[in-house]
């Protein structure tokens, strides 16, 4: 795989990541030593994810997984920081990528990694 495309999955993995263990970890109330913990989750994850992302998957189902993962993870971090840094007085913009593109982008990421690998399996 392309190494920018490499880092910028990994990146994405990361941020995405630490968002979410971050808002998981303020509704547990473990909000003194939540940011270190969601730092070391998002840093775990993102040693776990840089092995796989050497090569893209053989099967169509793990290509379809890597591309929801992708571009939910792209979609994600668009929507939930996108609408904070263009309108900061909207207190509910990072719902956007909470509810709508983040499970968009994966929906979509799936699909197309599915197209991907099937296309990539059969010989033309």
């Amino acid at each position: 795989m392309n190494p920018v495309l490499r880092v910028t999955v990994l990146l994405m993995t990361f941020f995405g990541t630490y968002v979410l263990s971050v808002i998981i970890l303020m509704i547990l109330s473990l909000e003194s030593a939540g940011q270190v913990l969601a730092l070391l989750i998002a840093l775990a994850v993102a040693f776990m994810v840089w092995p796989h992302t050497r090569e893209m998957p053989r099967s169509a189902l793990g290509a379809a997984g890597y591309g929801a993962a992708i571009l939910g993870s792209i979609g994600f971090v668009a929507g939930f920081f996108g609408p904070m840094l263009l309108a900061p007085e909207a207190n509910q913009g990072p719902l956007l990528g909470i509810f709508i593109t983040g499970p968009a982008g994966a929906l979509l990421g799936a699909v197309a990694g599915l197209v991907y690998g099937l296309k990539r399996r059969t010989p033309d």
